[in-house]
């Protein structure tokens, strides 16, 4: 058997026409018949009903699809985790607020340390603030990368992480101009709805404790819904379903493109700090490395 049947296999099956899969595995069609054929031959059993025009895959094929694409997957991964594993490479592991991975701080910042160690590899977890900090306190990850402001810092002992800020962000209240206009500026002025994160999260923290209650307090303002992700909240903000705070990095486009507009005299921005946390309980390169750098 060879792993070129399993992948012609999988272009048909994606493609469903013999003559563009065919193409797309820069093949002649009679060629890639073969293989076809000669993978059904090796495994014993008909994948292609050939009997109808046009063809159907067998109840096998379908039954079997799934198990051939995952162990096509796990050859390439086996493949890269042997050169990887030849050329010394270096595995990375880090832990990211799930806001992180959509703004522009951590890409940048990957950037740079593949700049500074040589052979980089790295694989990144997004969970929420308090599970990312939990799996950096197991050791799990090498680095926890997350917000903190001055009233809300990660709970990590200085014992055991090094601290380093990467740079700054902050926390504002945006909305799609729709919302305004039928807030403040329409003949029927409505509440203004509010897209907000639940008091025991990070974002909702910081939001309850210094702009939510005057918010409150100051303007027609209700509570419509509640979500821990901030990119859940900027999507329902961008489709003028309420008024959210979402940190400044994953709206630039946004507000560049008039998206959504910051709301100024409504809420005052938060100020965030983008913070890095290298272990200090492993002694294995990733984290040496990383500690060397800083």
């Amino acid at each position: 058997m060879e792993l070129k049947w399993l992948e012609d296999y999988l272009a048909l099956v994606d493609c469903q026409n013999f003559t563009t899969a065919a193409s797309i595995r820069s093949s002649s069609q009679p060629a890639f018949s073969r293989r076809i054929q000669a993978l059904e031959a090796w495994l014993g059993v008909e994948l292609i009903d050939r009997s109808k025009k046009p063809f159907r895959f067998t109840p096998t094929a379908l039954e079997h699809e799934a198990t051939i694409r995952a162990l096509v997957n796990q050859i390439y991964q086996v493949r890269n985790q042997a050169q990887s594993s030849s050329q010394d490479r270096v595995t990375l592991t880090l832990a990211a607020q799930h806001s992180l991975l959509v703004s522009s701080f951590l890409p940048h910042f990957l950037d740079k340390l593949a700049a500074s160690i040589k052979n980089l590899n790295y694989r990144v977890v997004s969970e929420n603030m308090d599970t990312c900090a939990a799996m950096f306190l197991k050791g799990e990850v090498d680095m926890l990368i997350v917000y903190e402001t001055v009233g809300a810092q990660s709970a990590i002992p200085n014992h055991l992480s090094l601290r380093k800020t990467l740079g700054s962000d902050e926390m504002i209240l945006v909305a799609h101009p729709d919302v305004m206009t039928r807030c403040y500026q329409g003949p029927k002025k409505q509440n203004l709805p509010l897209l907000i994160y639940p008091v025991g999260s990070f974002f909702g923290q910081i939001v309850w404790a210094e702009e939510l209650p005057r918010v409150l307090r100051n303007q027609n303002a209700t509570i419509a819904c509640e979500s821990s992700f901030a990119v859940g909240l900027r999507e329902m903000a961008t489709a003028a379903t309420g008024a959210a705070w979402l940190p400044r990095s994953i709206v630039l486009q946004d507000l560049t493109e008039g998206n959504l507009i910051q709301l100024n005299g409504i809420s005052d921005p938060i100020a965030m700090n983008v913070v890095a946390h290298i272990t200090k309980l492993n002694e294995a390169s990733p984290a040496r490395e990383l500690r060397a750098i800083f």
